[in-house]
């Protein structure tokens, strides 16, 4: 069980760390994605580099890190406002349903509203129901949406 947990935002330093669990991660949804770790570890760079645009959020342990989570800064036409897409909520297998998940979600919605903004919005595989069920613990609401995909090859 663990005793301390700290979120805070990640920095390019940290990069390196977190590459191998945003690996693990991504290996998960290995049908959605043929991200290289080349690839994956400029995103995370140019995510961290670029504040304006969005955030990647570290859960620490006392010796490891044990989780993260991404937000990226959009717009809602419908909504003539801005907010945050979280994009990524990961936590290492060892330390599941400890109350990570919880507390990098709440930080989420921490650095949302210390940035003026007033929605965070996520995807979720409809499939997922353990994870679905989940996030509606936490008191929020959902919709039925499709998600599309177009994949685009060299600018065409």
């Amino acid at each position: 069980m663990i005793t301390s947990i700290n979120i805070r935002i990640a920095t390019v330093a940290d990069v390196e760390v977190l590459l191998p669990m945003f690996r693990r991660y991504q290996a998960h949804y290995s049908q959605l994605t043929t991200a290289t770790e080349e690839k994956t570890r400029a995103f995370l760079v140019d995510l961290i580099s670029r504040p304006a645009q969005g955030f990647a959020l570290i859960a620490e342990s006392k010796i490891e890190v044990i989780g993260f989570a991404t937000g990226f800064v959009t717009v809602s036409g419908v909504l003539a406002e801005q907010m945050i897409h979280l994009g990524d909520l990961y936590v290492d297998g060892a330390f599941r349903r400890q109350g990570v998940a919880t507390r990098l979600m709440a930080s989420v919605v921490d650095e949302a509203t210390s940035r003026g903004v007033a929605l965070v919005r996520w995807l979720s595989l409809a499939s997922n129901s353990e994870l679905n069920h989940w996030y509606e613990s936490l008191g929020t609401s959902s919709g039925e949406f499709r998600l599309f995909i177009k994949p685009i090859k060299n600018g065409g």
